[in-house]
């Protein structure tokens, strides 16, 4: 707690005090026909809300003596035991509701604290269930859930859409040669090397093993070729960290004007362009518009 707060805190339950002191004097003036019971409460009990315990007991205790003071400076006929009885036992509820009050309090700003945290492992469990652990990119699961997305948004504003099917060349040559931790770092080098070359706005993914996804929102078709072909060049690059290993990558690209209903076959047109730029020689860009011209194997690798 800052200085500034403390000051704050301080000086709010002077006032708790004032309040009090100013009914009592009230009390007294009146005499015993008005009842000011509730006027003493409501100092005691706004210093235990919004003040904590401490300053509710100070706020209860001023209280509890300025009544007794108001009660018996102010000629009543009670006797002196009876008088005592009835401001000690005033005393102790006034203690007892701010305690009470302070604990409410205290419980419901914990509570809060518990349920936004929870709130936020709950967001955390999210991402990691939604995220490649090995690449932070987005997994084939929040990837397929943006794509119908992105597809149903394609079909009512009438826009076109483009998907890439990115398969890394001749990781099992890395895997075997050198194992799979570091197969694993070029993997995240690919997924490094995907961030740096689309834009924030576009979706890319790791779907599983060495292949990636990318959706390009609501990118031309001219556009998305020519960001496939910067990130190849990037890939290419890493042959130099793996010299003799052919590293690189295949790419397919489906464009379709109008997307089909179906998330999926949009991945599998990819897909099977990517099997198409494979079966070229490996290490370019195919594209195809619409659903594959004939019916095409899925890549195995």
């Amino acid at each position: 707690m800052g200085p500034s707060l403390r000051s704050l805190r301080t000086a709010l339950a002077v006032l708790c005090v004032i309040a009090v002191a100013l009914v009592g004097l009230l009390d007294y003036v009146t005499g015993p026909w008005v009842s000011f019971a509730l006027f003493y409460v409501v100092p005691v009990l706004a210093a235990a809300w919004w003040l904590g315990r401490g300053p509710a007991l100070i706020a209860g205790l001023a209280a509890g003596i300025i009544w007794f003071v108001a009660e018996a400076w102010g000629h009543r006929a009670e006797p002196t035991r009876a008088l005592l009885w009835n401001s000690i036992t005033r005393l102790f509820l006034l203690v007892a509701m701010g305690t009470m009050t302070a604990r409410i309090r205290g419980d419901q700003q914990r509570l809060r604290a518990a349920n936004r945290r929870l709130a936020e492992l709950l967001g955390d469990a999210e991402r990691l269930a939604r995220t490649d652990a090995l690449t932070g990119l987005a997994n084939a699961r929040a990837f397929t859930e943006r794509l119908a997305q992105e597809v149903a948004r394609a079909h009512r504003d009438g826009t076109p859409l483009c998907l890439g099917y990115v398969d890394v060349d001749n990781l099992k040559g890395i895997n075997d040669a050198l194992g799979h931790a570091a197969g694993d770092e070029l993997l995240r080098e690919v997924a490094q090397a995907i961030r740096q070359s689309v834009r924030t706005s576009d979706v890319a993914a790791r779907l599983g093993g060495d292949e990636f996804a990318i959706l390009f929102v609501g990118m031309r078709q001219d556009a998305a070729e020519a960001t496939a072909r910067r990130l190849l060049d990037r890939l290419k690059r890493l042959d130099d960290l793996h010299p003799g290993r052919n590293v690189g990558a295949s790419i397919g690209i489906a464009t379709y004007a109008t997307p089909p209903d179906s998330p999926e076959e949009m991945i599998r047109s990819a897909d099977a362009a990517m099997y198409d730029a494979k079966q070229r020689g490996k290490g370019r860009v195919v594209l195809w518009e619409g659903p594959p011209p004939v019916a095409a194997t899925p890549a195995r690798h």
